[in-house]
């Protein structure tokens, strides 16, 4: 078997309402679907997803493809060599379109055997994986809504967006506290726009409501301050930002700067690398969440497979899936009690919908992730005093 075509399309899905977060707002869940066609006529689909999709697409299309056409999708590992050794210099946009194509070489390969993708990566844990309610910066009324909201759906955890006004966002886990009652978890992501000092004294103002941990409070590069912060709260903490690679992991274990990794396999470089830094996660004693970049369910899929595989998620991971207007997916994806039920059809399980990808990818309008283009005068900044 050989493979004949790598084919792309940048698609982009809107969301029901913006998704204010401390770095901006969003408005849509933009990526790209990679499909690789073989001789024999199976297709493997994957998703890229990232900050910049055109030029993931142009890494993929004009970069990598060229690698990958003619290969046996079987050679996984000397494929994804090649490429990862191509884009040495220039790894982390390169490890955004490698992610897409390992997925979609993944899907191919438990097509060829007759088996789920889960089964490639060490078999299945799982059969069903959780997921937390997102909850993006808002009032506290309105936040209290949304919080009741998934805790009338069964989610048991919950996820909230902060970093932008300290007063506000201790008002807003407050509220979003005395909504739910004490047993739903509630962890804050302050996406790195804390300095040290400041996000010790946040925390400290909010841990008096039960939160479960903090994600990334301080900056991404800065790993010593990360850890000062870990030693003086009494909450865990999430590397988010700081931990994209496997080289990120060791750093943030030698530091002991967390108590959890968020693996992102769009920015690992793949479903493989990011099982990787799980492995070396638990072999450490630091837990693991999967993150989102707003994957449709093709990546969600791949995620779901990953945490499947694993021993080492117990916690609920990260989707955008209940803020998107709609999906590529024949059927989109049932949450039951906040989790999704593991397929165990050959490779991810993904029904694509050919009509639903040209729906959404007609007219594709590069959206940044950052900013907001509904207030030109905001100015992200990371690692602030407030």
């Amino acid at each position: 078997m050989k493979i004949t075509a790598v084919r792309t399309k940048p698609i982009k899905i809107p969301f029901y309402k913006g998704e204010k977060w401390a770095g901006g707002t969003r408005y849509s869940a933009p990526s790209l679907i990679i499909q690789i066609e073989t001789d024999e006529g199976l297709i493997g689909i994957g998703e890229s997803v990232g900050p910049t999709i055109p030029v993931i697409q142009t890494v993929v299309d004009k970069e990598f493809a060229p690698f990958v056409i003619g290969r046996d999708p079987m050679e996984l590992e000397s494929i994804l060599h090649r490429l990862e050794e191509y884009c040495v210099n220039w790894k982390q946009i390169g490890y955004y379109g490698m992610a897409g194509i390992e997925m979609a070489l993944l899907d191919l390969r438990g097509k060829i055997l007759n088996t789920p993708a889960y089964n490639l990566l060490g078999g299945k844990v799982k059969s069903e994986v959780a997921f937390a309610g997102y909850v993006f910066i808002d009032t506290p009324e309105a936040n209290a809504d949304v919080a009741r909201q998934f805790a009338a759906a069964g989610y048991t955890e919950l996820k909230l967006k902060v970093g932008r006004d300290m007063d506000l966002d201790t008002k807003r886990v407050k509220a979003v506290r005395e909504a739910v009652g004490p047993t739903i978890k509630i962890r804050i992501d302050a996406n790195q726009n804390w300095s040290v000092p400041t996000a010790i004294k946040a925390i400290r103002r909010m841990e008096k409501y039960d939160l479960q941990m903090v994600e990334q409070p301080t900056r991404y590069d800065d790993v010593d301050g990360m850890a000062t912060v870990a030693r003086a709260v009494d909450v865990p903490i999430i590397a988010d930002e700081g931990c994209a690679t496997y080289e990120d992991a060791l750093r943030l274990i030698d530091k002991r700067a967390c108590a959890c990794f968020l693996v992102y396999p769009s920015e690992a470089g793949g479903i493989l690398k990011a099982k990787q830094i799980v492995d070396l996660a638990n072999h450490a004693g630091i837990w693991c969440v999967t993150g989102s970049w707003a994957e449709t369910g093709i990546g969600t899929l791949g995620n779901v497979h990953l945490v499947a595989s694993s021993r080492n998620f117990p916690f609920a991971n990260d989707t955008h899936l209940n803020f998107m207007t709609g999906d590529l997916l024949r059927e989109q994806l049932a949450f039951s009690q906040g989790s999704i039920e593991v397929p165990n059809l050959p490779g991810f399980g993904i029904d694509l919908d050919v009509a639903k990808l040209d729906f959404y990818g007609t007219d594709f309008e590069r959206e940044m992730v950052f900013y907001d283009p509904q207030d030109p005068q905001f100015q992200p900044r990371i690692g602030q005093i407030l």
